[in-house]
């Protein structure tokens, strides 16, 4: 009896498992219905398979619309090649795929039949709906006559649907045989997103088989790779949370393994991309731009992620002259130094601070010690939404702190905006979005005041928050991306001293700005605010009077920028001040994903923006200065070797020059380049670099003295950019690898905000996003990576 109750359960555990499969091709085909319909391709087949047409996310329509265009090609490839010749296609695990209609309709399938072969249940369902749906049933013609198989559930001139698990090889093939099949005519086999859910010994079985069986066949495969990074340990949990696991992808987890085990089992030739491989280099430059228009797209980090974690792959019995999936065009791999391993080391925050968790959002450093977080996109009671929340984290002890802004009038929830901050403290925020149809016009002026009665913190101006004076030093530079409270003379005299690390002793006194000033100001007003939750324009003035012009005002008498809207808001360390400013002169146009960072332009505090992307999809290539003191903007006009468009970008300030890195030129791709712009004769140049920078985009970026330090981001290749970091004088680069992931406390470095509050240190804010139809992940966060050794080594 025991003996039969473990059969009973493995029996059991394997339908469910079966079910599980199934399941997937039911979400399958709603998505391909969608893709379709929004005219990535043309498919009119496939809503009759389709209960309920839902429209899907136009990431998940560009994942699929990769695969439907791969597939069609090498198919039509395989039919051209062949042609006047009898030829066979088969289905490996086909589910409700139109191909057959598809090709049918089209007049390719002259000389040719088709078999798809599916689970038994599933094939059912399939029959059915054919049987029942008129626009198919009148493309094929059934055999009269009793089935030759018990296994054949449909059979028609050209056409067969069979019932058939493809670990049953013995069954598989003596079905095909009585269907008709001939083992010696070209025969194309493919398959979606099969194999990868049979264990590696039935899919490897499965492989040889074909080789084996079949004297002149190509095989096509789409499937999963790369399961060690954060995105793919994510892909795999999807998998196996909805009980169809991965199991053969750590087995064959690169495209070397999956074309090493086609040759092994016998496959004469063979030959595998991934997908960002075949969209940039596969696909004209003219299909890609008709792909950007169809919508509105704002998940390239996503996509990239999920375009290097599959794959398409041909193989064939015979050698090839030339490739079924490249066509003419010759694939170029890029040649990369291997990154150093091990180099620097990563210390999340105790569970109870991992409070950050967003991403697309910004963060800027007050005071060398508190950061302001902005925006983003992440969670608030269960719901993933854009967040209108500003986080208020002490890098010294961790704790986060939470203001729950809420105005009609104040564009809080925004994404991909920039923040930076100035010496006394105030933060700007500029640009973003609240949808890819709403810009955000808005630019918000933050300012802090800290209370003396909290815990832990000390007001004094000589204890300065606990920390020594040269620490304090530290942090208020590196806060601010290496600017030097100097003048443009005085910045060509740092440069012609190379502005080296060792000469550097952070020898500048604080700004006024301290701690000591900031809550001093404000503890004389906290009888009268201390239940003040909210303030309007009136409230506000009296109160910025009544501190003679608090952090972010400049001191008394320089806070004399038209304020649009003004609000307070308490929470527990004080009270943060948000004013809407009134912009003036060349107004930049409404953009998201752009660069900004704080400059000394002839001595004074200016910020500097450039490029982005605007609501029609256009990416920008504009630059212009921000004077915080009349809120006005200037247009600037550059010369020299110009970046040209560039959005998801970084800027930072190094010795009179703004230093851009990384992010995607106007065909969305990720540029490797470094360039640099002289702020006193605003020419453009670019860095001659040597060693190894990868191209990258959605990172951050911080000067160390001369060091540029680049966080994470996202490119076309395997794996993901660790930490990269480039030698600004002697223009040597060197990257270093991420650590092992942990599959309890994944980190998926893109779309995330970081501070450098020292020189071996830097604090990581956020991160992660909306990977595919698998879910969203939120980085828990704050994070430290210690770079110390990166440093050290790139010396």
């Amino acid at each position: 009896m025991a003996a039969e109750a473990n059969i009973s359960s493995r029996k059991s555990n394997k339908s469910r498992r079966e079910t599980a499969v199934q399941g997937t091709n039911d979400s399958s085909i709603v998505s391909k219905c969608s893709t379709a319909a929004c005219g990535y391709y043309k498919d009119p087949f496939l809503h009759h398979f389709v209960s309920k047409i839902s429209r899907r996310a136009p990431l998940i329509h560009r994942g699929y619309y990769i695969r439907a265009v791969a597939f069609d090609r090498i198919m039509k490839n395989f039919l051209t090649q062949h042609r006047g010749f009898k030829k066979q296609i088969i289905s490996l695990g086909c589910g409700f795929d139109s191909s057959y209609f598809r090709l049918k309709t089209a007049d390719l399938l002259e000389n040719t039949d088709f078999y798809e072969i599916d689970f038994p249940d599933l094939v059912r369902r399939k029959r059915l709906l054919i049987e029942n749906t008129e626009a198919l049933n009148s493309l094929i013609e059934k055999v009269e006559g009793k089935p030759l198989s018990p296994h054949l559930e449909l059979s028609c001139v050209g056409y067969h649907l069979l019932g058939i698990d493809l670990t049953q090889l013995n069954t598989l093939e003596a079905a095909l045989k009585m269907c008709g099949l001939n083992f010696e005519h070209p025969t194309f086999l493919f398959s979606e997103c099969v194999m990868t859910y049979m264990t590696r010994r039935c899919s490897t079985e499965l492989v040889k088989w074909a080789a084996e069986t079949f004297e002149n066949a190509v095989f096509a495969m789409y499937e999963q790779i790369n399961p060690d990074d954060a995105f793919g340990l994510f892909m795999q949990n999807h998998f196996h949370s909805i009980g169809s696991p991965l199991k053969c992808i750590n087995s064959f987890p690169s495209l070397d393994a999956q074309v090493k085990r086609f040759h092994n089992t016998g496959w004469a030739w063979c030959e595998a991309l991934d997908m960002n491989t075949f969209y940039y280099q596969c696909i004209p430059s003219e299909e890609q731009q008709r792909i950007e228009s169809l919508e509105a797209f704002d998940e390239y980090e996503e996509l990239n992620l999920k375009y290097s974690h599959y794959f398409i792959l041909t193989a064939s019995t015979s050698k090839q002259s030339t490739s079924l999936i490249s066509e003419d065009v010759t694939v170029q791999y890029p040649s990369f130094s291997q990154p150093i391993s091990d180099a620097f080391t990563l210390t999340l925050a105790p569970s109870e601070h991992q409070s950050v968790r967003r991403f697309g959002h910004s963060t800027a450093l007050v005071n060398g010690r508190y950061a302001i977080t902005t925006g983003g996109f992440g969670e608030i009671d269960g719901r993933h939404q854009r967040l209108a929340e500003i986080t208020i984290t002490d890098v010294d002890t961790l704790m986060s702190y939470h203001v729950l802004t809420s105005s009609p009038d104040v564009q809080y929830s925004r994404m991909h905006h920039v923040s930076a901050s100035l010496r006394d403290g105030t933060v700007y925020l500029v640009g973003g979005r609240q949808s890819p149809y709403f810009m955000c016009s808005q630019i918000l002026k933050l300012r802090l005041h800290i209370s003396c009665d909290q815990p832990n913190i000390s007001c004094g101006e000589s204890q300065n928050f606990e920390r020594a004076p040269q620490e304090s030093e530290e942090r208020e530079i590196h806060s601010r991306n290496g600017l030097q409270n100097m003048n443009s003379e005085e910045s060509h005299v740092a440069e012609s001293k190379h502005c080296s690390k060792s000469e550097e002793n952070y020898s500048e006194k604080p700004h006024a700005d301290s701690c000591a000033t900031v809550a001093d100001s404000a503890i004389d007003l906290s009888k009268d605010i201390c239940d003040l939750k909210i303030c309007d324009s009136n409230v506000s003035a009296e109160i910025n009077s009544r501190l003679g012009g608090s952090v972010g005002d400049g001191g008394p008498g320089a806070s004399n920028i038209s304020s649009q809207f003004r609000q307070c808001w308490d929470f527990d360390l004080g009270q943060l001040e948000v004013d809407v400013v009134s912009q003036t002169g060349d107004l930049p146009q409404e953009r998201w994903r752009h660069g900004l960072v704080t400059v000394d332009s002839h001595g004074k505090e200016k910020l500097f923006l450039y490029g982005g992307k605007t609501k029609s999809g256009g990416v920008l290539d504009d630059c212009f200065l921000f004077d915080p003191d009349s809120a006005e903007w200037h247009k600037l006009s550059c010369g020299g070797e110009l970046p040209g468009p560039r959005h998801s970008h970084c800027l930072s300030f190094w010795c009179g020059q703004v230093v851009l890195t990384g992010g995607l030129d106007a065909s969305h791709t990720p540029v490797g380049a470094v360039h640099v712009l002289d702020l006193t004769t605003m020419t453009w140049r670019t860095m001659d670099l040597q060693g190894s920078l990868y191209p990258r985009y959605s990172h951050t970026a911080h000067v160390s003295g001369d060091n540029m330090i680049l966080v994470g981001g996202v490119n076309l290749h395997h794996p993901p950019p660790g930490v990269g970091v480039l030698c600004l004088k002697t223009r040597v680069a060197q990257e270093f690898s991420l650590p092992k992931q942990k599959k309890d406390s994944l980190l998926m470095f893109h779309r995330h905000s970081s501070l450098q509050t020292n020189p071996d240190q830097v604090i990581v804010f956020g991160g992660g996003g909306n990977c595919f139809s698998f879910g969203t992940h939120l980085n828990r966060t704050p994070v430290m990576l210690d770079i110390s050794q990166c440093l050290s080594l790139k010396e």
